[in-house]
């Protein structure tokens, strides 16, 4: 049987199967979405903050705003923008803005890694893995649970999302647009704004370059001496060469740069990247937050993460010198910067409270005892993403520090798209890693709702039943 022959089979099979997939998700999403609306009806933390605020927008109360609230209104903007027109403002229609935006969330992913993979017509089983792929990371239990509650995460993620596959179809003026929203629902998109600025202007060199550059050589360092090496040529042509590639990156850039200007005002009027409560989110040198972020990855990504620790004990064996400085680096760094946020120590809702005051609160050596994984998952990390242009792997390390470092509280939703980002540029998966994702996800998720079902208490000063989450 020819190749077109078998396609033709194959297409049919396909397409029922992303049908059947996508009732399955979609039912069983809405399903759960009624169970956990039914069983907690009143407000999940923040919600208590997040949705009286809607509420106040939907009765075109735009002057009164919750001191406690610290981001932007933009997702207050969006869910009145969507629900007031049909007279829906109530707390179950509000909380189904994300589970509409977990559905965009899939949608936008599907259309990025087919982007990055850009499968052969010849190659079907590619085309399965990106699906298996995006449905993996829709499903990704520290975003997919905040589908069925009312916070910033799921729209911060579709801004961020929309932003990439803005980028790489190569709409300035509308990646900028989408940065500027991004911002308006959590401040810190900006960074990733920085991101596709800078990727962008990388972009304009390579394309600028008199030869060709191999890609064996982008995903090294001699990719930033090339870029100098060209500056350096431009110079010697003239001053005016220079002039001219300066201002069409300049030009090229103008939305991006604009939109962060506009924020740097905002930052410079405010007095803080943070509006409302800023005592709880004070800026702070925060290096663990690295350390636990690598934890965290190895968690969710153990399949990507497994294949090189046999590569990483060899390395380490035989550049023990560096072995030993990265060890004792990373001692160093347990030892003087692991930081605790009040919240940390009182709040009981949290899964990292448990993981602090019954381990690493309790027991001081095993922070230490954590040390191999930080090391063996920051090894796995960097080769996972070798492949990637060596300034892009530099850029991703500095947003990601920005993102992060700062941060005195550690909260897994912070890590969610750091992650996001590594997992969209990790090299092509095998087949059994991505089944080992889906199966990891699926048990993650039935056991953080079983968790939330199960394990209901009450706070004395609260009216609410309060339960475990992320």
């Amino acid at each position: 049987m020819s190749v077109a022959s078998r396609l033709g089979y194959a297409r049919p099979n396909y397409e029922m199967f992303v049908r059947s997939t996508l009732i399955i998700f979609f039912t069983s999403t809405v399903l759960l979405f009624l169970y956990l609306n039914r069983i907690q009806p009143d407000y999940f933390i923040d919600e208590a903050f997040h949705i009286p605020q809607t509420l106040r927008y939907c009765a075109w109360n735009f002057t009164q705003w919750d001191p406690k609230i610290t981001t932007l209104p933009g997702l207050y903007l969006i869910a009145t923008a969507i629900l007031s027109p049909f007279n829906l403002c109530n707390t179950t229609y509000i909380r189904c803005i994300n589970l509409l935006g977990t559905c965009i969330n899939l949608y936008l992913l599907y259309n990025v890694i087919k982007e990055n993979c850009k499968p052969n017509k010849t190659d079907r089983w590619n085309t399965w893995l990106i699906l298996a792929s995006a449905y993996n990371l829709a499903l990704f239990p520290p975003l997919y649970f905040w589908c069925f509650f009312y916070y910033t995460d799921v729209v911060s993620v579709n801004v961020v999302l929309l932003m990439l596959y803005l980028h790489q179809r190569e709409h300035t003026k509308m990646t900028a647009f989408a940065g500027l929203l991004g911002v308006l629902v959590r401040q810190t998109n900006i960074i990733w704004l920085g991101f596709f600025t800078i990727e962008r202007a990388l972009d304009i060199f390579d394309r600028r370059m008199e030869q060709p550059v191999p890609p064996g050589v982008l995903s090294t360092p001699l990719h930033f001496r090339l870029i100098w090496r060209q500056i350096m040529y431009e110079l010697r042509i003239g001053p005016l060469s220079l002039v001219k590639l300066v201002a069409q990156i300049c030009a090229s850039l103008l939305p991006h740069i604009t939109v962060c200007l506009m924020f740097v005002a905002f930052v410079a009027w405010n007095g803080s990247i943070v509006i409302g409560d800023r005592t709880a989110h004070v800026a702070t040198i925060h290096i663990c937050q690295i350390l636990y972020f690598s934890a965290f990855v190895s968690l969710f990504s153990w399949p990507y993460v497994v294949p090189h620790w046999r590569t990483c004990s060899r390395f380490l064996r035989r550049r023990w010198i560096l072995a030993s400085c990265a060890v004792a680096l990373t001692a160093a760094t347990v030892r003087f910067n692991t930081l605790v946020h009040p919240y940390v120590l009182a709040d009981n809702r949290h899964y990292w409270f448990y993981v602090w005051n019954r381990f690493m609160g309790r027991h001081a050596a095993f922070r230490y005892l954590l040390i191999p994984i930080y090391v063996a998952s920051l090894f796995a990390m960097s080769r996972n993403v070798a492949h990637l242009r060596f300034l892009t792997k530099i850029n991703y390390a500095i947003c990601v520090c920005m993102v992060l470092i700062p941060q005195l509280l550690v909260e897994p939703r912070y890590f969610i798209l750091p992650y996001i980002f590594y997992r969209l540029n990790v090299k092509r998966p095998e087949r059994w890693q991505i089944c080992c994702e889906s199966l990891t996800t699926f048990a993650i998720n039935c056991l953080q709702f079983y968790i939330f079902a199960s394990k209901v208490f009450y706070w004395q000063d609260q009216p609410y039943a309060q339960r475990i989450s992320w």
